[in-house]
């Protein structure tokens, strides 16, 4: 059973069982509080409106596909679990970051889109049964994802990022002998998980680092180990860009060991192993170098590519790559027009390759 009260401050309740038909949808303009069984197998929910609401209430509710277009965003007081699509248009789904009980619970079937410095999650994801995944967090201002790969092995993990929150009060300490000099305290990501996993973020004109560093050749990432309170280097394997914008790699480490990821400076300039591939991409017209052009694809029999600017805005996605990236967006990219000609930069680009869902990932810099 369904009924709403009050005029502003509506809300939608569930006492029995409710169900959305295929090809159904269900438009949620106010507050949702689930109290009875909401576990859909097809069908459409869109949270909408123009000021905040809450999905809240004692049993959490289970979407085939969601899509959000609230101005103000949609407070998760619960745990919500999307099975299929998360369609983000315009406003966040919002979680508390002093707690990991409420996120939005993703699968190895579910997937998103739309998702940009408008529409993404300010606060908790989780994802479970994935072998790689690239978590559409940030905050109020800006999309921050993070990467991760576990390297074949399936497993699950959660993640939120915060930016100059004083409620992780986490100190600047480094050990004596540390090949660490300094740390970020502009911004962090949180992230939990029992499997080894190489992890990828990145930073931009917000993220400061010129405060730590006038050489990237120095940075690195760096975790807060809970075991010695204290900073350690989580050594980076791959890095790309300048000291405003770009993406950095580390080596595999287990999650659950760590407090918080952030930006670390080293004492001294660094090799690192360049597992990524890099490209350039100069659409001029010359012959050389016009698209994106991956060899290792020619490999495969399949594979699906996705390509994010530093601020983690998905800009071009295909399945069954050939040469199609010539530094125009994608047509299915709602948060940037056809056919737009994307800025000259570095962007980071994942593809899964074959039946067994391997990744490729790197950076390509795109040349005006």
């Amino acid at each position: 059973m369904l009924f709403s009260h009050g005029i502003k401050a509506q809300t939608i309740r569930n006492f029995g069982d409710l169900e959305i038909h295929t090809n159904g949808q269900l438009g949620i303009y106010s507050s949702f509080e689930n109290d009875g069984v909401f576990n859909n197998s097809s069908g459409l929910a869109g949270f909408y409106g123009s000021y905040q609401n809450y999905i809240s209430g004692s049993i959490s509710p289970q979407f085939h596909d969601i899509e959000i277009n609230n101005d103000q965003g949609v407070f998760l007081q619960i745990p919500l679990k999307v099975n299929n699509n998360t369609n983000f248009i315009f406003g966040d789904l919002i979680t508390s970051k002093l707690s990991n009980s409420n996120y939005l619970e993703l699968s190895s079937t579910s997937f998103y889109n739309g998702e940009s410095i408008f529409s993404k999650v300010n606060g908790y994801v989780s994802i479970s049964n994935v072998q790689s995944f690239l978590f559409p967090i940030g905050d109020e201002e800006y999309l921050r994802p993070i990467g991760i790969d576990t390297g074949g092995i399936m497993a699950s993990f959660k993640s939120t990022y915060l930016f100059e929150n004083g409620t992780l009060n986490f100190s600047n300490k480094i050990e004596a002998n540390s090949d660490l000099t300094s740390i970020s305290n502009k911004e962090y990501w949180i992230l939990e998980g029992d499997t080894s996993a190489m992890i990828t973020i990145g930073w931009n004109n917000r993220s400061q680092l010129q405060d730590i560093t006038n050489d990237l050749n120095n940075l690195t990432v760096v975790g807060f180990d809970k075991e010695l309170m204290q900073w350690t280097n989580l050594v980076a394997i791959d890095r790309s860009g300048n000291i405003e914008e770009g993406f950095i790699s580390s080596t595999s480490f287990i999650p659950n060991r760590y407090s918080a990821i952030t930006f670390g400076i080293l004492h001294t300039k660094t090799d690192i192993l360049h597992k990524g591939y890099h490209y350039l991409v100069t659409p001029n017209g010359d012959g050389i170098n016009d698209y994106l052009y991956i060899p290792e694809l020619e490999n495969y029999d399949s594979n699906h590519l996705h390509i994010f600017s530093r601020n983690g805005l998905k800009v071009f996605e295909q399945k069954n790559y050939f040469n199609e990236f010539n530094g125009i967006t994608g047509v299915n990219i709602s948060a940037i027009s056809k056919d737009q000609g994307l800025p000259e930069g570095i962007y980071f680009y994942l593809v899964t390759v074959g039946d067994k869902n391997l990744t490729l990932q790197g950076f390509l810099y795109l040349d005006r």
